[in-house]
């Protein structure tokens, strides 16, 4: 009678199994137990439900995951205690550990695409939700490289030291065990089974590498770190790269098949399933390692950049990208690999020896390595040429200029076909904070003296922040009043020169999740509320208001997050309605820059689904909202700025919405480099990416999208005489980029969540006096590296740009290659000294007088240069 699986497992070759199992389970359970941020947890978390109502990935994680990972985990490790012989406890060890952390890859990547499969429609393809899934399962697997060994531990325990007796389906049929020394056919020997498995294998990856793999490393949704020579199984490599990739990843992998066929693992086609399945394990993490150390040998050497720690991020991205890319080429290549096997023709490995096999293998080898060279990558579409219009009065429309380098960015410009860079400050006025005290107002009035102060500073653009919880406070209605403020607001940025990027804000998804009675333990504390959605878009599931470290590390947000992402109850759909109507409000007005669709999107109940993926279906779904709006509206199509998650605030990388979620081609890619202010790192006393090391990488992301980069947010919050130091690094390295950005804060009431309540001032700007309520002049210490001088609209591709902090001194240079563009420069020079102009290339050039400076104009053509100095 044949062995049933349960007897197996109580077998004692299907002890390590069970053990490893139950270990496993423990794991589980005390995550969700203890981890007080929901996020190490593989499944659920404290606070956070294993199972919960409202959609499949509030129950996919323990109904799905959870079962594929134990099942995952197990297979390999029977496969190892189904022979007789005994394997020795650290054998029994590695492949337990290494079959642990290609489970936990796959529960992942399956609990991923399964969560994601409701909401495939015209915003989200069955491809994408497969390719993200896979891609990025390798982040979860990584918790379990360092708890792995805990499972690893309790199989090789469990083995035994003794010899096992054969099971009674493994004894021939007069009951005796099988002979040890018995030899197998020359086609079941070890040697046989390592060239099926490494042929197998050398055909998933070479198809791999021109299809999903093209865009598994570059080109994908961690594509940024990957820099300089890249040692990777993927067309985006380049031929060295990928050659080099190939032979690596194949070298591990056939070391590791030969070290499982000759000692481990029996020769059948389950197991040379499980061969496969292990060694690409094994093989992904090796080719994640040396893609990792690849990008941080890469990326040193950054021109005047401070010291960082970034070989910490580009391990835990290059690492993670290997297990992913492991566990997808060893699932397709198991399966091939077990059919081959039991297919195969008996005789042909005897009949192709010597030159004969090589003879007929050769050129399909080259063949096959051939097709990802001959295919390639295509680099992400960046915006189409647009014919320059002659200048009209007052502000010009924006749109994206291609980019002027093939290794270049497409920039911001106007439709006169100027180059324009965007540099201002963000403005909280307008939003709907938490109010700590309702006697202590969190926000400041905006008023029309503002705007007349920005632009004094020689600011041409404001990020205004607006609430949706103020724009739809109940659902399918919309505040005209407060639309109305939008569009006063705006009306006066235009009347002093200044764009408005319209910000959807929020922080820790709204204000209702204010819960400051919380009983809250294991280092956490209540939620404290913050701004954001309305209150009857808030579901949070009953789960936990505690906050660990961070205000988005609570059940709570997260959960909120988790529901917008899969637009439950309708929600998300809501938000992308309001955007529709702002956008279409603002249709024809040039002085709006355009939309930035989310501040600082939370993570979502994660683990283990990653809210890159369905953050970019709520971009694309939102930029399709928007441009039917401005069409219409008989509008014109504005800038889109998007956002990683928050994570990029806190830790200056992130799994970003994969590139090609929208066919849109306005878009700027608009992150928030917070890196030496208030990264979570910095609480630790380390700096993964310093200010430098964190505009490049965001820049290399941007590219990946066709995009521009224009940083959202950026600031410090200490002592400007301290802290000035800083903010002129930073504004270094954005004219070393050529690219603009918005200070953090312009102002803050002194009820704002950010401020303090025993504070005496609140912002960093432009302060305000808790105590008396009077304006505060803003610091120099922050005030003279923001206002220096700078192009704020040139023609032709720029060349070189450098501003000196304090003085008014400018060296910029710029090259006008094509006709057509309008030629006129506008440069802006603070203080009150007239400057001193040295030009070359340069017609009629002048200085004009204006509030807080100068502004310098001229008609440029060809290669020219400014210089201006006191």
């Amino acid at each position: 009678m044949p062995t049933t699986r349960r007897s197996r497992l109580r077998s004692p070759a299907g002890r390590p199994a069970a053990a490893a199992v139950l270990a496993l389970v423990l794991i589980v359970a005390a995550g969700a137990a203890w981890d007080p941020s929901g996020l190490l947890a593989p499944v659920g978390g404290r606070g956070l439900p294993l199972l919960g109502a409202g959609g499949v990935y509030r129950w996919a994680p323990l109904l799905v995951g959870l079962p594929t990972m134990l099942l995952a985990a197990a297979v390999p490790v029977l496969a190892i205690g189904g022979g007789r012989t005994q394997r020795a406890r650290w054998r029994v060890f590695l492949v337990t550990w290494t079959a642990v952390v290609g489970a936990v890859a796959l529960a992942a990547a399956v609990t991923g695409f399964v969560s994601a499969l409701p909401l495939i429609g015209p915003h989200l393809s069955v491809g994408s939700a497969f390719r993200f899934a896979f891609a990025t399962s390798g982040f979860a697997a990584m918790k379990f490289l360092l708890v792995g060994p805990l499972a690893a531990t309790a199989a090789a325990l469990a083995h035994g030291r003794r010899p096992m007796a054969a099971s009674s389906d493994e004894r021939d049929t007069a009951g005796r065990d099988p002979q040890p020394d018995t030899v197998a056919p020359a086609a079941d020997r070890p040697a046989s089974a390592v060239g099926v498995c490494v042929a197998v294998m050398f055909v998933v990856v070479t198809l791999a590498a021109a299809t999903f793999g093209a865009s598994w490393w570059r080109g994908g949704p961690v594509g940024y770190a990957f820099t300089g020579l890249l040692p990777a199984p993927s067309a985006a490599a380049g031929p060295v790269g990928y050659l080099c990739g190939v032979v690596l990843f194949l070298g591990v992998f056939g070391a590791a098949v030969r070290a499982l066929q000759r000692r481990i693992v029996r020769h059948t086609s389950s197991g040379v399933a499980v061969t496969v399945w292990l060694a690409s394990t094994v093989a992904g993490l090796g080719i994640g390692v040396v893609s990792a150390v690849a990008a941080a040998l890469a990326s040193t050497g950054l021109r005047d950049a401070g010291p960082d720690s970034w070989w910490i991020g580009a391990s835990l991205l290059g690492v993670g990208t290997g297990i992913g890319y492991g566990i997808a080429v060893g699932l397709i290549g198991a399966i091939a690999a077990a059919v081959a096997w039991r297919w195969r023709p008996a005789r042909v490995t005897a009949r192709l020896a010597g030159s004969r096999r090589w003879a007929v293998g050769a050129p399909v080898v080259v063949l096959l390595a051939a097709v990802p060279l001959v295919i390639g990558s295509s680099a992400a579409p960046g915006p189409r040429p647009v014919a320059p219009v002659p200048a009209s009065a007052g502000l010009q429309r924006l749109h994206l200029l291609p980019a002027a380098t093939e290794d270049g960015l497409p920039t911001i410009g106007d439709v006169t076909g100027r180059q324009v860079i965007l540099r201002g400050v963000n403005v909280n006025q307008l939003i709907d904070y938490h109010l700590r005290d309702p006697a202590v107002a969190a926000t400041e009035p905006l008023t029309d003296a503002d705007f007349a102060q920005v632009a004094a500073m020689g600011f041409n653009v404001v990020r205004l922040g607006m609430s949706w919880s103020r724009l739809e406070p109940r659902r399918g209605e919309f505040d005209r009043a407060y639309l109305q403020q939008i569009s006063t607001a705006v009306a006066s940025a235009k009347a002093h020169g200044v764009y408005v990027v319209l910000d959807m804000h929020q922080d820790a998804w709204g204000n209702a999740l204010a819960r400051p009675g919380e009983q809250c333990g294991g280092g956490t504390s209540p939620t404290t509320g913050w701004d954001g959605a309305p209150a009857w878009a808030t579901i949070t599931d009953r789960t936990l208001h505690c906050q660990f470290l961070a205000r988005d590390l609570a059940p709570a947000v997260a959960t909120a997050f988790g529901n917008f992402y899969t637009d439950r109850d309708g929600i998300q759909t809501e938000l992308v309605r309001a955007w529709a109507y702002v956008a279409r409000a603002f249709a024809n007005e040039p002085a709006v820059a355009g939309y930035d669709l989310l501040n600082e999107p939370g993570i979502g109940a994660n683990p283990p689904i990653s809210s890159g993926l369905l953050l970019g279906r709520y971009y694309d779904a939102a930029i399709t909202a928007i441009r039917d709006a401005e069409r219409a509206g008989q509008g014109f199509a504005h800038l889109v700025f998007f956002e990683p998650s928050v994570l990029w605030s806190g830790l200056a990388f992130d799994v970003a919405p994969p590139p090609g979620f929208t066919d849109d081609r306005q878009l700027v890619f608009a992150p928030h480099p917070y890196s030496e202010s208030i990264t979570m790192d910095q609480s630790f006393g380390l700096t993964i990416a310093s200010i430098e090391r964190n505009l490049t990488v965001s820049a290399r992301a941007a590219a990946s999208y066709g995009a521009a980069y224009w940083p959202g947010e950026w600031g410090w919050f200490g002592d400007p005489a301290v802290d000035g130091a800083s903010v002129t690094r930073f504004g270094a390295a954005q004219d070393r980029l050529g690219i603009g950005g918005a200070f953090w804060v312009w102002k803050q009431g002194c009820g704002s969540p950010e401020t303090g309540a025993d504070a005496a001032t609140s912002g960093n700007l432009a302060r305000i006096d808790c105590v008396t309520g009077a304006a505060i002049p803003p610091p120099t210490g922050f005030t003279q590296p923001l206002t220096r001088a700078y192009p704020r609209a040139f023609p032709g591709r720029l060349d070189r740009l450098e501003a000196s902090a304090g003085d008014g001194g400018l060296t910029f240079g710029a090259t006008v290659d094509t006709d057509g563009a309008d030629c006129e420069l506008d440069i802006w020079v603070p203080g009150e000294a007239q400057p001193q102009l040295a030009t070359r290339g340069v017609g009629d050039a002048a200085s004009v007088k204006v509030p807080g400076g100068w502004r310098v104009t001229g008609c440029a053509r060809g290669a020219y240069t400014v210089t201006v100095t006191r």
